[in-house]
């Protein structure tokens, strides 16, 4: 037992200190530890037509800190039952997860036939301990078994089926079996097995596929140690202990997760020639491309009269498989240095549209050289892991991505999207701004910033004219402008929505801004991009595209006769006027007239001391009462006991001191509409409460603990630049949690702030809540008073 104790201390002390880099030299110690261990519970086997045979990563000898231990006992029809009490039966007591399976030869052979997984699995097989004359008999059963039976058509199919389920690399890689990870070079490990099983010629790993090796299986053993058990993907919340026990920090070893992974795919198109194939392509985004970018070019790229860019577009329009032959190669080397063409300058264009084919030719101009002579702007994003938790790709993969996703615009427009792209005429600006608009991620300095210089940098050196200039550097440099106000600022304010058509300048910065915003937030993780975005981001269109004398909501003002009329006779003309000139400014320019109406029949309910009024999609309610100290708290916390989840929320409290707060809401565990029958378990509890019959915080902390997270840790406060003169501008930003919204609310409250407008947002499980206060009717500006109220509300939320 002495040996497998020996293993059990080795991984305790590894979880301290790993041996070497932590990849390959920490898995060879743990292998050879663990053999010893087998062997020493195999003692009995000797003499006997038996073997102890180590497989799968075990048999490779990439065993990793939890990784199971595979063992196979091959006999020659001998009674196992011993063998199998005297090595698998410590291992189970040693608390160790064992895949095992006792078989002869010819069992092996039959189950190899029936399942890959276990040819597999016996091309890694090692003896341990036994009759080393099985194990020769068991490579020439498998030499004949592989013979005139390649393994690529299945590996390709493998690999190809993780691409289809991890489209774009994730930041949350599965080091183990995700696209581009161990997995892929498992194949390539297992061919060469084969071809050394058949007597045939085959180059060993090189520099490069081994330097991959040693970085996945590094980062593979970290996050066992940062899980305390096998946990094999890249979460947010394992990145710092992992990058401890490296003696790094995240961002190096995000980066080199992301450039081990790249390199893997690189090895992978190179390996399989067939991976990407000719013919009609289906779009990566579940999107069948309707037609391609080249038709809305003025001048289709023609190779012979452009340069590398025009070379590497035609070869990956024509080549049946995407790996790069040695003909293309030294063409594009000859042309690495040559100026930019007008058909260089359609095939960019055309390229960067063309999805996998499209990245895979790119790739090619890449190892050409052209790259890093004449585009390199993309070195520092090439492979660049994200730092912010709700972006799901590293920086590369966002971009291709976020083109994937603006073509997808481009060819399945709704009408409001179509209006957009009928105006604007030309699409080459849109796929431009989309690949380049993170092209300045990677410094210390604001990234839209650094972006819009490399990027008119970039269409300097290319070519591109004034007008594509012109229209990309702004687009690049505001990128983030129209997402940002619509989720924090108060739109409805005409200082806000002047500020904002500064920045555009004219209606087609606007809508090139606008279709970038969309697609960029689709392209950052699955939940960033939501119907109630969809239309403040819209919302926030039309108004400031209002200033540019386009005719929306914002350039007419609400007549009562036409809520009149919608009211069908119910609310007077007089009524309606009385209530827009009750509400205040913003109201009437920022309400549609059905909203209005809506509003008024919630005014007319009975509201003593409450009042709901769902509009008809289920998805907004209206709360109507008499304002009082403590409203939105109480509304908070009688939503959360109701497992009602708030997106939005817009709060208005009339002249006559009625208050009129509208929230955009979801069944907070389906994410779906609350269904109609709770909402009067909302009402009654929401009553109860104002009229101090019933206290549900005892409710809401004991839904709040049945979850995990917690805001107690990662809590921060912050003012917020704003050019309102009304209010003040509050991030907070906590773990997200059921309940979160009552405790900011109860924060607020207790600080004595009068919330006027409340955004809500959530990314990645961090709740990243926008709130517009007001203290006793005027806005805190002192600077001393901010700091020491954003520190106090901190504590109020922690405790």
């Amino acid at each position: 037992m002495e040996p497998l104790k020996e293993f059990a201390d080795l991984r305790t002390t590894l979880r301290a200190e790993r041996i070497g880099d932590g990849g390959p030299e920490t898995c060879r110690a743990l292998t050879a530890a663990l053999d010893r261990a087998v062997a020493s519970l195999a003692e009995d086997v000797a003499g006997e037509p038996m073997a102890v045979v180590a497989v799968g990563g075990y048999g490779r000898g990439e065993q990793c800190l939890f990784s199971d231990v595979d063992v196979m006992i091959l006999h020659a029809g001998a009674n196992t039952e011993r063998t199998v009490r005297s090595v698998l039966y410590p291992l189970w007591d040693a608390n160790l997860k064992v895949g095992h399976s006792v078989r002869t030869v010819k069992e092996c052979v039959a189950a190899a036939k029936d399942r890959f997984e276990t040819l597999t699995t016996l091309l890694s097989a090692r003896i341990v301990a036994g009759d080393a004359g099985l194990m020769v008999e068991l490579e020439a059963a498998l030499a004949r078994l592989v013979f005139g039976r390649p393994l690529s058509p299945r590996l390709v199919d493998e690999e190809r089926r993780r691409r289809r389920t991890e489209p774009y690399p994730l930041m949350a890689a599965d080091v183990k079996a995700g696209r581009g990870c161990l997995r892929t070079l498992q194949g390539f490990w297992w061919e060469r097995r084969r071809a050394a099983l058949l007597g045939l010629d085959h180059e060993p790993a090189a520099e490069d596929e081994e330097a991959a090796r040693a970085a996945l299986l590094a980062i593979r053993n970290a996050l066992h140690v940062g899980a305390g058990r096998a946990f094999d993907s890249y979460l947010f919340d394992l990145r710092e202990p992992a990058a401890r026990w490296l003696g790094s920090d995240v961002l190096t070893v995000g980066g080199r997760l992301c450039s081990a992974r790249r390199t893997v795919e690189r090895l992978a198109q190179h390996h399989w020639p067939d991976l990407l194939v000719s013919g009609e392509r289906t779009d990566r985004i579940g999107v069948r491309v309707a037609r391609n970018v080249r038709s809305r070019l003025q001048s289709p790229p023609n190779e012979e009269d452009g340069g590398a860019v025009a070379i590497a577009n035609s070869a990956a329009t024509g080549r049946a498989n995407m790996a790069l032959s040695t003909e293309v190669h030294r063409r594009l080397v000859a042309k690495v240095d040559d100026p930019w063409t007008e058909a260089d300058r359609a095939a960019f264009v055309e390229l960067i549209g063309a999805g996998e084919r499209g990245q895979a030719a790119f790739g090619w101009l890449e190892e050409a050289g052209w790259l890093e002579r004449q585009f390199p702007e993309w070195a520092a994003v090439s492979a660049l892991p994200q730092v912010a938790p709700f972006h799901e790709h590293p920086v590369d993969a966002h971009l291709w991505r976020t083109v994937d996703e603006m073509r997808a615009l481009i060819d399945h427009p709704d009408s409001f999207t179509a209006g957009i792209l009928e105006e604007l005429g030309s699409t080459e600006e849109l796929i431009l701004a989309a690949f380049l608009h993170d092209v300045g991620k990677g410094t210390r300095r604001d990234h839209a910033e650094v972006g819009a210089e490399k990027t008119a940098g970039f269409l300097r050196r290319a070519g591109f004219g004034p007008t594509t200039q012109a229209d990309v550097v702004p687009a690049v440099r505001h990128h983030l402008l129209l997402a940002r106000i619509a989720t924090r600022a108060d739109t409805a304010n005409p200082d806000v929505i002047d500020a904002v058509a500064d920045a555009m300048a004219r209606l087609r910065l606007l809508q090139i801004v606008y279709m970038l915003t969309i697609a960029d937030a689709r392209a950052t993780a699955r939940g960033m991009w939501t119907e109630w975005k969809a239309t403040l981001l819209r919302e926030l269109y039309i108004r400031v595209a209002g200033r540019f004398g386009v005719p929306g909501p914002e350039t007419a003002t609400i007549d009562p006769n036409q809520v009149t009329e919608l009211a069908g006779g119910r609310f007077s003309v007089r009524d309606v006027a009385e209530h827009l000139s009750a509400m205040p400014d913003e109201y009437a320019a920022a309400t549609p007239p059905s909203d209005v109406l809506w509003h008024l029949e919630a005014l007319s309910m009975s509201a003593d001391p409450v009042a709901l009024a769902v509009d008809p999609s289920g998805r907004r309610v209206a709360v109507v009462g008499p304002d009082r100290s403590g409203f939105l708290l109480a509304v908070c916390r009688a939503f959360s006991a109701a497992r009602v989840a708030v997106l939005d929320a817009r709060l208005h409290t009339r002249g006559d001191g009625t208050v009129l707060d509208v929230f955009e809401v979801r069944d907070d565990r389906s994410g779906e509409p609350v269904p109609t029958r709770r909402w009067a378990q909302v009402d009654e509890t929401l009553s109860a409460v104002l009229l101090g019959r019933s206290d549900v915080r005892e409710v809401v902390e004991q839904r709040a603990s049945a979850y995990p997270g917690s805001a107690r840790t990662g809590v921060r406060v912050n003012a917020l630049p704003s050019d309102s003169r009304r209010n003040t501008v509050l991030e907070i930003r906590a773990p997200d949690r059921i309940g979160l919204l009552a405790t900011f609310a109860e924060a607020l409250h207790s600080e004595g702030l009068d919330v006027h407008l409340a955004r809500v947002d959530t990314r990645a499980g961090e709740a990243i809540d926008i709130f517009h206060v007001r203290r006793l009717g005027l806005p805190v500006r002192t600077e001393s008073e901010l700091t020491a109220m954003c520190r106090r509300l901190e504590d109020r939320i922690r405790s």
